[in-house]
């Protein structure tokens, strides 16, 4: 019983040991809330879908309205990381992570030919703004935006269309401007900057707004920096920016984390009109609590391990090195179990010769006929024992060494008894 225990202890170790190293494994796929279907965002989830699909991981993409509806989402566990806008009241007292900022959101106004718009948010009395649908960041930026100049009272009104439809809205007279928030490379954004029937509106007193206006900063595109034939801006503007960041779940696995912010340097990493090389992802000022394994990577790089491990070993390598360290302990008893086994099969036979000898003594001094009967009985009772022992085949020779060992006894008590 107690060979069994001290073979059967490390077994157990080891195997604990393998499932919980087993279970530091990622999942094979996440869900990833972006935005409606074609939008900045949902582009941008694709390109992220590709970049993870080489390490295994599938990214189902989930269809929101928006940044807002996105924060339900990972609240609510229907998505493990989402892309939010900035800016957002929203994301404050919920249990999420940030994996990082991950580009900056230019804010844009358009309004149609036919519209006179001031470049003065603060002169937007009665004006009919398409913002995004009730749930978008967009919605909510352009409430942000609102209180920023003071408009609270004005009769703004927001026409609920995103995208192609807020296009499509100014066209059909429904709304006299529109406002995005999103990528610089969003499909819609460049629809609108090329449209003939659209104007971008320069917003005035920029600082200002940007002073009042949450998460948001001024920034001055150069003329001719999107086109230069037509040039696109046409003279250099100044336009507010958002920075969208990358939010988990707080339980998402460190390896998906890693691979994720793995993803944004490869993806968010080049200069572009707005910002300049490297300077995304970054973790200055998140909007919830930045995410440990994102803070590493993104301030101090990969490390060396990367180079040679297994991306998810790596992103948890001092987990691991705590699971494996009991094993550099166990390590001699593993190598003494082929000899205790050894030893156990081996005691099942010598323990009866240690009887055939005390037998044997008592056989020398046995003089009278009852004496010796007693002693062969007691002989054939062990070879008995020894003919039922189940051992394996490459130690039965012990067992018939002893058995032909009593044969011998039972040619002396034969002698005797002549």
């Amino acid at each position: 019983m107690r060979v069994a225990f001290v073979l059967l202890v490390p077994i157990v170790l080891v195997a604990l040991v393998a499932f919980s190293i087993y279970g530091l494994t990622p999942p094979t796929s996440i869900r990833l809330a972006t935005g409606a279907v074609g939008g900045g965002y949902w582009q941008l989830g694709e390109i992220y879908k590709t970049e993870l699909a080489r390490d295994g991981i599938a990214v189902e993409l989930v269809e929101t309205k928006g940044s807002i509806e996105n924060i339900q989402r990972l609240v609510s566990g229907d998505a493990d990381v989402a892309f939010v806008q900035g800016g957002l009241n929203e994301l404050k007292g919920k249990q999420l992570e940030s994996l990082g900022a991950i580009f900056p959101e230019p804010v844009v106004i358009f309004r149609h030919t036919s519209v006179q718009l001031s470049s003065n948010p603060g002169e937007w009395r009665g004006v009919r703004l398409a913002a995004g649908l009730v749930g978008s960041g967009t919605r909510a930026a352009a409430s942000a935006l609102i209180k920023a100049a003071g408009l609270q009272d004005a009769g703004i009104s927001l026409v609920a269309a995103g995208g192609s439809d807020a296009i499509a809205e100014l066209h059909a007279g429904a709304a006299d401007a529109l406002l995005f928030v999103s990528p610089l490379d969003a499909p819609y954004l460049m629809d609108a900057i090329f449209d003939p029937d659209l104007i971008f509106v320069p917003m005035g007193l920029i600082d200002a707004l940007a002073l009042s206006f949450p998460g948001s900063r001024a920034v001055t595109i150069p003329a001719g920096s999107i086109t230069l034939d037509p040039p696109r801006p046409p003279q250099e503007v100044d336009i507010l920016t958002l920075t969208a960041s990358m939010i988990g779940a707080f339980d998402l696995h460190p390896a998906v984390a890693d691979r994720l912010v793995h993803a944004s340097f490869t993806i968010h990493g080049n200069r572009n009109v707005l910002q300049e090389f490297r300077e995304y992802p970054n973790t200055n000022s998140p909007p919830v609590p930045i995410n440990e394994v994102a803070w590493h990577l993104i301030n101090s790089g990969p490390s060396f391990l990367h180079e040679f491990l297994p991306y998810w070993v790596a992103a948890q390598f001092g987990r691991v090195v705590l699971l494996v360290l009991p094993l550099l302990f166990l390590a001699p008893l593993l190598r003494i179990i082929p000899a205790a086994y050894v030893w156990y099969q081996k005691r099942r036979v010598w323990r009866y010769y240690q009887q055939i000898t005390a037998l044997e003594t008592e056989l020398d001094h046995a003089f009278t006929r009852d004496e010796v009967e007693t002693l062969s009985k007691k002989f054939e009772d062990i070879d008995l024992s020894l003919s039922k022992l189940k051992l394996p085949l490459a130690y039965r020779q012990d067992a018939y060494d002893a058995r032909l060992h009593i044969d011998l006894i039972r040619q002396e008590v034969a002698r005797r008894h002549q």
